[in-house]
């Protein structure tokens, strides 16, 4: 019994002694911090990638709804008497259906339709029901009275095809079910004002070149994706004249094995409520998989555990069987599409400068998907305004490039990393994240991207089951309050970066195990406190920075065991006496001399008073009040 007792004690040494080292090294990374953060670590924020959020939202705010909400007149009308048959239309003007019909079809090019459905039903077994699908410069206004329905059961058939631009308006509502194809094509744009749509389709419930959509109901349920807007095959370069899908107070419900809205160039959401559910379809890792659904090897990243499906690291070793996603099935996403090079029609060129974007100003969403919930290929998201519940198999919000929050509320209660970019910031808002993986990641396939994440403002908690704030380049803590609940394995900390992290204002706590620490950096403005010891901390325990007075300044309830505590904020000043409590119980007590303060890395190795011991921890607090937080 006593050689295993010495040989633990070997071992708890000598992994403290590696940690120390660990420590040392990762609290002097910034050579010069305004390398990569701008103002010499004086807390100026670095320009990161270019943001074209506003210039983009400038674009939408501009979308008119008005008149077309007002164009609802059946006045004139030519009143169509119901038949089972094909009813051909070959003049522009006004009509109106009511009662049972068999399908539409335009036979005549520029037609400027105004169609009046008011309680109408149209069936068809043999192809497009309402049938526009051979006129590119057809338009089409259909206004819904009372309610409606279109169906159509052939296979590869749309139920509606308008292949000029549709506006759908109206106090009414309709019902469009196509079990061939999608229910709602338009070949040019599609525009969506007050009435109320439920979609059922094989395919696509809508599918565009761009969609607009004010002060409607949309329920969709389909076999790909829910809102699917794509550009013209003949674009060679990005736009925001199509492509795009902009929805203005809509209360949207979706349920699809796609994406629950897809566009190729940008989404923009400025109000409304959204509950978007996706389902996706996993295979096995095989050859005849791989070529079927055009999958590559390295998109196999999931395991099956019991009734579901568990994402796990680019490097896993294990010996279970291993599935990808047979399509897409992401909450919201964007791009990134390939353009036709005008100059070798045999090639593509593929637009990667930041031009794909995501912008929500507001909005209640409830994104429940097994793939990724929200994601910008190539591009920024930015999100300003809404409340965000999100659950979801991979990545919470993800972007190619910036992913910006500067206001709302979002919950992650469940995904693999939470929020990722090569450039993430955080200016406002509340974030909560609990993660398989990183809670917050800036990460990047792009060479010229210098990686960053930024914390100015706003309110950020992280529960993480690896690191818990992770950069491929810098960290900025320079305002609000982060607190993070970092992983209980050694091989992931609370924090991490590779070029340093730099705190110069607000609230930090981060608590995590003691195998990979890391201090912020010397250069850092705001004094920071690094506590660890050898014995863990239990879960559920309150930790308290107080002053010398025992009055508490910072807490934080620890939902994990853990050995590190990381505390800096604005009331931590040199010269001051301040401790910290585990509950009712003291576990150090320390002068603030310099900027960093390390706690337990003098002292020697599990002391019989249980006092701090190894290397020390980072984290704010301000406390989000009982439970969790």
């Amino acid at each position: 019994m006593k050689s295993k007792s010495i040989a633990s004690l070997i071992i708890t040494t000598v992994a403290l002694l590696l940690c120390l080292c660990i420590f040392a090294s990762c609290g002097n990374k910034f050579e010069n911090p305004g390398d990569y953060l701008g103002g010499g670590g004086t807390g100026e924020i670095a320009e990161s990638a270019e943001d074209n959020t506003d210039d983009v939202r400038d674009i939408f705010a501009k979308t008119d709804f008005s008149q077309l909400a007002a164009n609802t007149s059946s006045e004139g009308a030519v009143t169509v008497t119901p038949t089972k048959d094909v009813y051909n239309i070959s003049q522009s003007g006004t009509y109106r259906f009511a009662g049972e019909h068999g399908s539409i079809e335009l036979a005549e090019d520029s037609l400027k339709l105004h169609l009046i459905f008011d309680g109408a039903q149209f069936d068809c077994a043999t192809g497009v029901t309402i049938n526009g699908a051979d006129h590119k410069k057809a338009e089409v206004v259909l206004t819904l009275l009372g309610e409606n329905s279109v169906t159509s059961t052939a296979d590869g058939a749309n139920a509606v095809h308008i292949k000029g631009s549709l506006s759908i308006n109206g106090t009414g509502s309709l019902a469009v079910t196509s079990s061939g194809k999608n229910a709602v094509k338009a070949s040019k744009g599609l525009t969506i004002v007050d009435c109320s749509l439920v979609l059922t389709a094989a395919n696509h419930a809508i599918s565009a070149l761009s969609v607009a959509a004010s002060n409607c109901k949309i329920s969709a349920t389909s076999g790909k994706d829910g809102i699917n807007a794509e550009c013209d095959d003949e674009t060679t370069a990005f736009t925001t004249d199509e492509g795009y899908v902009y929805l203005k107070n809509v209360q949207y419900a979706c349920k699809s094995a796609g994406d629950g809205i897809q566009a190729d160039t940008v989404v923009c959401i400025d109000g409304g409520t959204y509950n978007i559910e996706t389902n996706g379809v996993f295979v096995e890792n095989t050859a005849q998989n791989r070529e079927k659904y055009e999958i590559a090897t390295d998109d196999f990243r999931y395991i099956k555990s019991g009734d579901t499906y568990q994402k796990v690291a680019s490097d896993y070793m294990g010996r279970n069987t291993m599935y990808a996603l047979a399509q897409g099935c992401k909450g919201i996403k964007v791009g990134e599409i390939e353009y036709p090079d005008p100059d070798d029609p045999d090639s593509e060129i593929a637009v990667t400068e930041g031009d794909y974007t995501i912008i929500i100003d507001d909005g209640v969403f409830a994104i429940d998907s097994t793939d990724d919930a929200i994601h910008a290929n190539s591009g920024n998201l930015s999100i300003s305004g809404g409340q965000f519940d999100i659950c979801t198999l991979d990545d919470a919000l993800t972007s190619d490039v910036l992913t910006k929050i500067s206001g709302g509320e979002i919950v992650v209660s469940g995904c693999y990393e939470g929020i990722e970019g090569g450039y993430v910031e955080i200016v406002g808002g509340t974030v909560d994240i609990t993660a398989d993986d990183d809670g917050l990641n800036a990460a990047s396939d792009d060479a010229s991207v210098t990686e960053h994440i930024i914390i100015s403002g706003g309110k950020v908690y992280v529960d993480a089951g690896g690191d818990g704030i992770d950069s491929n380049g810098t960290i900025l803590i320079a305002g609000g309050e982060t607190y993070v609940a970092g992983p209980t394995s050694n091989m992931d900390g609370s924090i991490d970066s590779e070029r340093g992290t730099v705190v110069t204002g607000g609230y930090l706590f981060a608590v995590g195990p003691l195998g990979m620490v890391e201090t912020p950096s010397q250069n850092s403005t705001q004094c920071v406190v690094s506590f660890a010891r050898s014995s863990a901390i239990a879960a559920g325990t309150n930790i308290a920075l107080t002053d010398e007075d025992g009055n508490a300044i910072v807490t934080f309830q620890t939902p994990k065991a853990c050995q590190s505590v990381i505390i800096s904020c604005p009331q931590l000043t040199k010269s001051n006496k301040y401790q910290i409590f585990g509950g009712d119980t003291s576990l150090c007590e320390f002068t603030v001399s310099q900027i960093i303060t390390t706690i337990g890395s003098s002292g020697g190795i599990g002391r019989p008073d249980g006092g701090p011991t190894g290397p020390g921890g980072m984290g704010p607090g301000g406390g989000f009040g009982p439970g969790r937080r």
